[in-house]
């Protein structure tokens, strides 16, 4: 193409190139039985900023772009990952089929894009999968990745920025209120159950609770505090960095278990548990973010998670309070307050240390902590 042309494609097709240039990428994903086809739509002008073309973007022909096909599937390779029922799989390599478009000012076709499609066999029908996309990590971070899944008829479009993880199943392609509230429960559920830091500062309210009642104030207002700041979250009413979220709920569990060695009573430690459960309600929102972004509305997800996550606050309580009690009481109150005296000093120790190490590990980043 004559210097003259270039400048002139380069004006007239600007706009285009902001849909097709390495910020951006669509994908089609069909799921079938046991095969999944992930179709990917790359443009040269990305192409361009991580390989050496054979030519200038503008001036490739379709015989160059074929040839170049072996380097073009080793990059796409690297950047993109299937997991099926679980287990990674190896694709199959399709059609490499290349878009014209056509250059305005002379009507001469070019090669704008092309779609690659990659097939991914698995031995037993699909249940799950999650789909990993780097496409053009290195060149920026903000890659805008938008993935059309269809899977038994239904279809559903995903949008995705940077490297991402996406999991899909066939409810999550085609959600319903039951399917979706049913979801985001067992979620919430699992979350809490893996989530140590959030144990670790309910058992230390527990240590501190002489009686019931003060265990169900202070259970109460935990719930009501995150609750707010769970759906605030989610509505990106309030945000704070994860950093910083993180390292207050360490915060939180270093000062619970260090005030639990001069608490003489937890009567109006409510108060205090509803500031803290403020913050993590924040922790409990990061883990939702990403996957409200595929929804309509947050409403049922929301609440369905708060009260995945409350129960498994009561499973907790429901173990731990009755083994608590057990340990403190005693053949007389004096016996039992001695007794929850040194319950309160053995068992606030390790939540105090292990509240000090994921402080320090989150405030200066270190990657101690395995969780």
């Amino acid at each position: 193409m004559k210097p003259a042309w270039t400048l002139l494609f380069v004006l007239s097709t600007s706009a285009a190139a902001l849909a097709h240039d390495e910020k951006f990428s669509s994908s089609r994903v069909e799921v079938k039985d046991d095969v999944l086809t992930w179709a990917v739509d790359v443009s040269l002008q990305g192409l361009g900023t991580v390989l050496t073309l054979p030519a200038p973007a503008i001036d490739l022909t379709e015989r160059q772009l074929q040839a170049f096909k072996p380097e073009i599937l080793k990059y796409l390779r690297s950047c993109m990952r299937v997991q099926v029922n679980g287990v990674e799989l190896e694709p199959e390599d399709g059609a490499l089929e290349p878009v014209y478009e056509t250059f305005v000012a002379s009507g001469e076709k070019y090669i704008a894009h092309f779609w690659q499609t990659f097939r991914y066999r698995s031995t037993a029908k699909i249940s799950d999968a999650v789909l990993s996309g780097a496409f053009f990590a290195t060149r920026t971070e903000q890659h805008h990745a938008i993935l059309v899944v269809s899977w038994d008829g239904a279809k559903r479009s995903f949008s995705r920025y940077g490297p991402f993880d996406l999991e899909l199943t066939a409810r999550r392609v085609q959600p319903t209120l039951w399917s979706t509230g049913g979801e985001f429960l067992v979620w919430g559920m699992h979350h809490i159950f893996i989530g140590y830091d959030h144990i670790a500062f309910l058992l230390a309210l527990m240590l501190g609770a002489k009686k019931l009642g003060e265990m169900v104030r202070i259970a109460t207002s935990f719930t009501v505090a995150h609750s707010i700041t769970l759906l605030l979250a989610a509505l990106d009413v309030v945000h704070l960095p994860s950093t910083l979220t993180e390292s207050l709920i360490a915060a939180s569990i270093v000062y619970v278990a260090a005030e639990n060695y001069f608490l003489k009573e937890a009567k109006y430690r409510w108060v205090l548990t509803f500031l803290f459960g403020l913050v993590h309600g924040l922790g409990f929102s990061s883990v939702l973010h990403e996957r409200l972004q595929d929804l309509d509305s947050v409403a049922i997800p929301v609440l369905s998670f708060n009260l995945g996550v409350e129960l498994g606050q009561l499973a907790i309580l429901l173990v731990a309070f009755p083994i608590l009690t057990w340990i403190r009481k005693g053949p007389d109150e004096a016996t039992s307050a001695k007794r929850q005296v040194k319950l309160v000093r053995i068992g606030s120790a390790p939540i105090l240390l292990l509240g000090l190490f994921w402080l320090m590990d989150r405030v200066f980043q270190k990657g101690w902590m395995p969780f």
